[in-house]
């Protein structure tokens, strides 16, 4: 059975924990969940926790009742995390990418792998996973293929980084990249770090190629596109885990298993009242010393590229003060975010939002930059809420009644809106049926189309859908700061049509007089065909058969 928490000291404490929390000066042998130092016997490192004890300069309730809520978060994201622990084995042939064969001399001569050579300039391509790789050789006139299970690569070329399996000396150091592919022998262990939902993709199954901005940003070839079936396939084991493509995709049917946003709600409520620094795992925490000033309180994350608006709004509307991310690199995704929220407000309450500090100096300016906004403060149940909902829902509050114009959007975060024509629209709902975010709806108790365009992703599909000339345009990459931009808007309304043999309500009279003016030339003097324009399914089949049994009386 595991204990929750572990706080390992080998110089004591002057200052007391919870008693939730198991203090030590040796590792024993039991288990834990979350520990301050990195050990065997727990499943969760937690460097923050060293950092905030070693660094605050919060008084000692505070600091008590904090290292507790540290801990608490980790436990939160464990409890919640959607990952899986994957093994991939992987055999002994290695293969040595080099001209200088002298310098490999040592793991060429191990038994303990299979190993060949070959120099960089014949190598075409790469394909496969670790474990199972297969390397295109052009040698003269000829092509043919090697099999191997890891590749060591001096100065490789992207192509080839791109692969789980290829390790580069010169990134990682001769010994790190000895060591990794010695221990891989013994199996690569790999986690899912993304979920996927269909079904709310801008890019599974489309007609037409809307999106696929995950694919575009993907340093490895975890995601790739079958652009036949306009489906995404995923690689797991070629993973990194950064999370680009979560913070790119428009709809949040992509989601990191490591943090689902099921996992940040309830994580966001240990911040509030509270500078949340952000501090992904890449970021060395144990080498970072940095006085924190009081209420600031560190969120690791694993990933450093995952978190979009939605995150940043949520952290930012329960804390009531500004967010600070360390981090010596922003993604696309996250960056476009960051530059949207920090617009917003300034416009709204002329004050920085998110604090980027990318080293040392730049983080202790940040602190004393913080800002204070508990106006902005707004709490929403998220549970059900897809990301594009959530957002909506907190913008919504925070720009209440003011005007604060419209926001150009960035290149890999897209709002919008359209317009429609009521003149040509026939409320067939072709948009509707095309657009799965529900910004476009459809509304039988008073004959409305509708449209919230804070939740629409502006992939611009139900353009094309439409089937009506001139009647529905998209207007790209502008997010209007107006009240009315978070409601449904009747975008077209009509009233409905009776069925002239039943007086039954069947369709939109704009859509039964449209086709019936197409119709009634082609059927000429065909009195009953060109009465079926006007019937309801039910009775279209009765008028057809009772003038064929007049005609033959």
């Amino acid at each position: 059975m595991k204990n929750d928490y572990l706080f390992l000291t080998n110089s004591g404490l002057d200052f007391p924990l919870d008693d939730s929390i198991k203090v030590l000066d040796f590792i024993d042998d039991s288990n834990y969940i979350v520990s301050n130092i990195d050990i065997k016997n727990c499943s969760v490192y937690a460097p923050e926790i060293n950092f905030y004890a070693n660094n605050t300069k919060d008084d000692i309730g505070q600091k008590i009742k904090n290292i507790k809520s540290l801990y608490d978060i980790r436990a939160i994201e464990f409890d919640l995390a959607k990952d899986m622990d994957f093994k991939e084995e992987v055999n002994d042939k290695l293969l040595i990418v080099t001209d200088d064969e002298e310098k490999y001399k040592k793991i060429l001569e191990s038994e303990k792998f299979s190993s060949i050579t070959l120099g960089p300039k014949i190598i075409k391509d790469i394909n496969g996973h670790i474990g199972n790789l297969i390397v295109s050789i052009q040698k003269d006139e000829d092509v043919f293929s090697v099999a191997c299970s890891q590749i060591i690569w001096e100065d490789a070329p992207q192509f080839a980084m791109k692969q789980s399996g290829v390790f580069d000396p010169l990134e990682l150091g001769f010994d790190e990249v000895s060591k990794k592919v010695e221990d891989n022998l013994n199996g690569y262990r790999y986690k899912n770090f993304t979920m996927y939902d269909p079904d709310i993709c801008q890019y599974n199954e489309r007609r037409e190629e809307i999106c696929g901005k995950c694919e575009e940003v993907c340093p490895t070839v975890a995601i790739l596109k079958d652009d036949e079936k306009k489906h995404l396939e995923f690689s797991q084991i070629d993973c990194h885990g950064c999370g680009g493509c979560i913070s790119v995709c428009p709809s949040g049917a992509l989601d990191y298993t490591q943090m689902p946003r099921i996992a940040f709600s309830e994580i966001k409520e240990f911040y509030r009242d509270k500078v949340a620094l952000i501090v992904p795992r890449k970021m060395d925490l144990e080498a970072l010393h940095v006085e924190l000033p009081k209420g600031i309180l560190p969120l690791a994350i694993e990933g450093e590229k995952f978190l979009h608006e939605a995150h940043y709004i949520s952290l930012l509307q329960t804390s009531g003060k500004s967010v600070i991310f360390y981090s010596d690199f922003i993604s696309k995704g996250s960056g476009d975010a960051i530059t949207l929220i920090n617009e917003i407000f300034r416009r709204k309450y002329n004050k920085q939002a998110i604090f980027i500090a990318k080293d040392e100096d730049e983080l202790k300016q940040a602190f004393d930059k913080i800002e204070t906004f508990n106006e902005a403060k707004y709490g929403i149940n998220e549970s059900d809420l897809r990301k594009r909902e959530i957002f909506s829902a907190r913008l919504a509050h925070l720009v209440g009644e003011d005007d604060l114009g419209v926001v150009k959007t960035g290149e890999h975060i897209h709002y919008g809106n359209i317009t429609i024509n009521q003149e040509t629209c026939t409320l067939c709902m072709s948009c509707v049926g095309a657009c799965n975010v529900r910004a476009l709806t459809v509304h039988p108790e008073d004959n409305t189309l509708r449209f919230n365009p804070s939740i629409c992703t502006n992939c611009g599909y139900c353009e094309p859908t439409c089937p009506e000339k001139d009647c529905l345009s998209v207007i790209y990459d502008e997010l209007s700061l107006k009240p009315d931009y978070f409601k449904q808007n009747i975008m077209a309304k009509d009233e409905i049509f009776k069925c002239v043999e039943c007086g039954a309500e069947f369709a939109p009279r704009k859509a039964v007089m449209m086709i019936a003016q197409k119709m009634e030339p082609i059927f000429g003097d065909d009195k009953a065909r060109i009465r079926t324009l006007y019937c309801c399914e039910s009775c279209k089949p009765k008028v057809m058969l009772k003038a064929q049994l007049e005609g033959r009386k």
